[in-house]
């Protein structure tokens, strides 16, 4: 295997260790330890989509709806989000956060800007925008 493409999966185990280390000691606030791993995924995709259908949710993560409907009720009974029905389709129903899902995100930033900060630590201002430009290259191939 080429030697390059080895020390770039270190790093991705290596970093992908870290973030996961640092999100769970996190997640262990006591005011978040009662979500687990699929809560946690079902309410990261619902942020990202921003007031998203069930319907948005279940092609997000290919699942069916019957699925984020259970899901998504488990978070509206614990108080992380609820549902809201389309002004203009009143067959649909957005997703929002509470103040409680709101908390949460921002625990979840705050641990991904951890992680910039201790990144861009070992490195200099143009090394972190070097570094920085190439991720965005590949998330973006992504997108």
């Amino acid at each position: 295997m080429d030697t390059s493409l080895s020390k770039l999966e270190m790093v991705i185990e290596t970093l992908s260790a870290i973030m996961t280390g640092m999100e769970e000691r996190a997640f262990q606030d006591e005011r978040f330890s009662e979500l687990s791993m699929r809560q946690i995924l079902y309410l990261n995709t619902i942020i990202r989509l921003e007031h998203p259908t069930f319907s948005d949710i279940a092609r997000e993560l290919n699942v069916s709806k019957p699925s984020v409907t259970a899901n998504v009720g488990v978070l509206i009974r614990k108080g992380y989000v609820q549902k809201v029905r389309d002004n203009e389709d009143l067959r649909s129903y957005h997703i929002i956060l509470t103040q409680k899902g709101l908390d949460f995100d921002e625990l979840h930033q705050n641990v991904h800007k951890m992680l910039a900060q201790q990144i861009s630590a070992h490195l200099d201002q143009n090394e972190t925008n070097i570094l920085s430009d190439l991720l965005c290259k590949i998330v973006d191939q992504w997108e």
